[in-house]
């Protein structure tokens, strides 16, 4: 069914047809780096392909000669918790600094990128790449002591061979793929991704991940694990972490803080149990009870102010809703929004 697609995004930047093409592109990746481009603005042009797959990110980026640089001050205003894996579809003669770790081109078509980490990479001629980017929670529970940040593969062989001849096969077969069909491509992928980083990484004494970083994952584990508790509070979340408050404020500021999030991710699982109730089992105000909202009015009010429509409109949008595949992973407009949302 034409309807049953992946969510897509493609987002082009041309400096022939805008001139603030190359202004724009650095505006919009401000978030994740900085942007330092190695060719003339006027010649500029940048397109990103991409889709959403359950939660997982995948794209075909072209771009122009460029340095990609992540801070700190990037990992730590990013409230995702991500990993990638990078495949260079042409030659592309580029060199990186990932946390320390000295990476090129040369060493295969594969790069493993832990988001977390500060990198800084070079790309000295027009580039064309796979990008598949995953919650790091995603991954094999084995792969939480390794570090692979900056590991290059290659793909001749081994688990590279199988992730790159995967992805290579997902992306030509993703325009004609049902939603369901490419949301489990997508989770063979996050496995042969596991197998890659297990097979090429290597021990890590430690978590190399801002201690913010750790805990805000940690902290966002409990919160999904616990949205049916109405004990659930920003001092219960306190307690599981075992910080202090000002600490755990800081940690959750990206998000709004803690009964910002909490409130958010309650309403977007009543989103989807909307949307899945198809018989009316249950009532909008036994809906929202459940997840937290002890005033019908108030429910209504944060669901509208959150979605855009009551959840009695929602409910009335009912089989129309479901046909547009609307949910909880689905509903930002973009891939940027993608990004931050994993």
């Amino acid at each position: 069914m034409a309807d049953d697609r992946p969510r897509r995004d493609l987002w082009v930047l041309d400096a022939r047809e805008h001139a603030d093409a190359a202004e724009q592109y650095r505006r919009s990746c401000a978030h994740l780096f900085d942007i330092t481009l190695l060719s003339p603005e006027a010649t500029f042009h940048n397109s990103m392909d991409g889709y959403n797959l359950g939660g997982v990110v995948f794209g075909l980026c072209e771009g122009a000669p460029q340095r990609f640089d992540r801070r700190l001050s990037h990992v730590a205003a990013d409230a995702s918790d991500t990993v990638m894996a990078v495949l260079e579809l042409r030659p592309t003669g580029w060199t990186a600094d990932y946390d320390g770790r000295a990476a090129s081109g040369a060493m295969g078509e594969i790069r493993l990128v832990d988001m977390a980490r500060p990198f800084s990479l070079t790309i000295e001629q027009p580039f064309e790449s796979l990008y598949f980017v995953i919650p790091r929670a995603q991954l094999d529970p084995q792969v939480a002591g390794v570090d692979f940040h900056g590991r290059v593969v290659a793909e001749a062989a081994g688990p590279g061979r199988l992730l790159g001849s995967h992805l290579r096969t997902l992306w030509e077969a993703i325009g004609s793929l049902t939603t369901t069909d490419a949301t489990l491509a997508a989770r063979a992928g996050v496995a042969l991704m596991s197998a890659v980083i297990l097979a090429h990484g290597e021990p890590a004494a430690t978590d190399p991940r801002p201690i913010e970083k750790m805990l805000l994952a940690e902290g966002q584990r409990y919160v999904d694990q616990h949205l049916d508790d109405p004990d659930l509070s920003p001092e219960t979340v306190r307690q599981h972490l075992g910080v202090s408050r000002s600490l755990l404020y800081k940690v959750f500021e990206a998000r709004g803080g803690v009964s910002a999030f909490i409130q958010a991710r309650r309403l977007d699982q009543t989103f989807d149990v909307i949307l899945q109730d198809r018989t009316e089992q249950h009532t909008l105000a036994e809906i929202g009870y459940r997840h937290g909202f002890r005033s019908d009015a108030h429910f209504s009010r944060a669901f509208r102010a959150r979605f855009g429509v009551t959840p009695g409109r929602l409910r009335k949008l009912g089989e129309a809703a479901r046909r547009e595949g609307l949910s909880a992973l689905e509903r930002p407009d973009d891939v940027w929004a993608w990004f931050r949302s994993l």
